[in-house]
């Protein structure tokens, strides 16, 4: 994250994309799923290209 000038951060879409990953590893955790970060991608990419 990066901050430009006063009261404004601009997020570069390459981290996003990491923390929403991690995120969703963390969420099947929780459910006691274990997902590798390989299948969290391809449901990240599935998940993108269906919201386009």
């Amino acid at each position: 994250m990066k901050t430009t000038g006063k009261n404004t951060i601009t997020i570069d879409n390459e981290m996003m994309k990491e923390s929403i990953i991690k995120s969703l590893i963390a969420s099947f955790r929780i459910e006691s799923i274990n997902i590798s970060e390989t299948t969290a991608r391809e449901i990240y990419e599935k998940v993108k290209k269906r919201i386009k």
